[in-house]
């Protein structure tokens, strides 16, 4: 079993960004098919130069819906391999938001996948499909975090 976690810190209260993140997830989508990209670029340079061809598969994203916990918020995620999905691992976790001050929040991603292909996945994993997850990982978080920045930005020019 492998584990994630990534955090963004976003310079915007909780109150103001809770909404966006827990309220219909469809935004949420086409930045997990952006991240898988920025995954796959990563796991081009990290193959050998004889294959230097995508390697991936189009990925199916599933959020559930927010729940509060303790003051702060999850969504359960799914991500996984849309086609070949026995040769490509599933992640499961949680997009999290809480606050960490007056007029900031984090937002984080934790999450566990388990290899496919037993000892041999192991290895791949441990010599580069780790990375590749922590990338796309890192890169939905980025892109979520400017999202919901980005949104309170223009609802306070209105």
């Amino acid at each position: 079993m492998a584990f994630l976690r990534e955090s963004m810190d976003i310079a915007t209260p909780l109150s103001q960004v809770r909404e966006r993140l827990c309220g219909d997830g469809r935004w949420l989508l086409p930045l997990a098919d952006r991240a898988t990209g920025d995954g796959e670029t990563l796991n081009m340079r990290l193959s050998p130069s004889s294959a230097r061809h995508r390697l991936g598969v189009p990925a199916k994203v599933r959020l559930d819906r927010c729940s509060e916990h303790g003051g702060t918020f999850l969504i359960p995620i799914r991500w996984e391999a849309a086609t070949l999905s026995g040769l490509f691992p599933v992640l499961d976790g949680n997009v999290e938001l809480s606050e960490i001050g007056d007029n900031a929040c984090r937002l984080s991603l934790s999450a566990s996948y388990r290899p496919p292909l037993e000892t041999v996945g192991g290895w791949l994993d441990r010599m580069a499909f780790h990375r590749v997850a922590e990338s796309t990982v890192r890169s939905f978080l980025g892109l979520v975090a400017s999202s919901l920045a980005e949104k309170q930005v223009m609802e306070d020019v209105r």
